[in-house]
């Protein structure tokens, strides 16, 4: 009987997509562990849990690791933030990268210390062996150079040597909302920032007819009104000053009829009754009529337009925005914006 050989090892697939090591994990000057995961924190506890998993593979403190909000520019690519998967994806890359980082750097402290490397033993981020003889993870990291791919080599400990993963701690994200810090999109405040609101029509399609402006522009810190044909909005110095212009702009709007909008507690009939065009791609006999219950969820996802953007220096801005498909929209904005010319850096909140 012929023997099956095994499949050789595979990276994750998120480590597999972005393999240089520095681009998921850096040691500061300061002692801390720098994680920057592709995945965005919207409630559902990553920054934590991504961070028990880096800690745990590293054998540094939990406190140590300082997780790093998601962009664009820095992060890796790791698609969308959805279906459960940011454990099973980022999770699995962040183990496998910290894996081949602890064994990269015991064998650079085997190497200074004059000892083997499995006689080393690692207690939060010190490296230490027989004879007193110790280094860290900090003092060797000018050494260690993590601008490398990872490889499928290196194996994670063992589900019975992992102290945190797996167990309860303080999340690291409610502190700072329990006692009102700055962590929110919201909350951010960049020198010079100046506040914009969109003139909206009350019914879909209606079209911008007629706007007289000057109770708009007796506003106090008004900067602009920017009209491109029923496109309207305003950009003023505070928040308070543009939603009183944007409010002061709907008295002086004259809209067109516009179309009404479907029902929203009946979308379902609604959306039935659009014309369609069928195409049949298949045909089977039906199989034999059986007794079925089905139950049916709907869960409606609102579209959100809010973002803080950083004035652009030349051919690039940044943009802050409260969503999981940030590579997708950086294209997105830089193709509206002139493609090419133009380049995003877009970071999640």
């Amino acid at each position: 009987m012929t023997e099956i050989a095994p499949s050789p090892p595979k990276l994750p697939v998120s480590l597999a997509a972005n393999p240089v090591l520095s681009s998921w994990i850096r040691f500061s000057p300061e002692g801390q562990v720098i994680v920057s995961p592709g995945k965005v924190e919207i409630g559902q506890g990553i920054v934590t849990a991504l961070a028990q998993i880096a800690a745990d593979e590293l054998d540094v403190d939990l406190a140590r690791v300082q997780m790093v909000r998601a962009s664009t520019l820095a992060s890796p690519n790791e698609g969308v933030t959805s279906g459960s998967l940011s454990i099973q994806q980022s999770g699995r890359a962040i183990r496998q990268a910290c894996a081949e980082i602890r064994q990269l750097f015991l064998g650079a402290a085997a190497d200074r210390l004059g000892v083997e490397a499995g006689a080393l033993d690692i207690s939060d981020g010190t490296i230490s062996g027989p004879g007193n003889v110790r280094t860290s993870y900090w003092e060797l990291a000018d050494e260690v150079s993590l601008d490398r791919d990872a490889t499928p080599g290196a194996v994670p400990k063992p589900i019975a040597r992992r102290a945190l993963a797996g167990n309860s701690v303080q999340r690291l994200d409610i502190p700072d909302k329990v006692f009102a810090a700055p962590r929110f999109i919201h909350d951010t405040a960049l020198p010079g920032m100046l506040h914009g609101r969109m003139l909206r029509p009350e019914k879909s399609r209606a079209k911008l007819v007629e706007l007289r402006e000057d109770g708009a522009r007796a506003v106090p810190g008004l900067i602009a009104i920017a009209r491109d044909g029923s496109f309207c909005g305003v950009v003023c110095k505070t928040e308070a000053g543009a939603e009183a212009a944007l409010a002061a702009l709907r008295k002086g709007a004259t809209w067109s009829a516009g179309e009404t909008l479907p029902d929203e507690n009946n979308l379902a009939a609604f959306l039935k009754g659009q014309p369609v065009e069928s195409t049949i791609i298949d045909s089977k006999a039906a199989s034999p009529a059986a007794e079925k219950t089905r139950t049916i969820r709907r869960q409606p996802w609102p579209a959100s337009n809010a973002a803080v953007r950083k004035p652009a220096s030349g051919p690039h801005f940044s943009l802050w925005a409260s969503g999981c498909r940030r590579h997708s929209a950086g294209w997105a904005c830089s193709t509206s914006c002139g493609g090419g010319e133009i380049s995003a850096t877009i970071s999640a909140g």
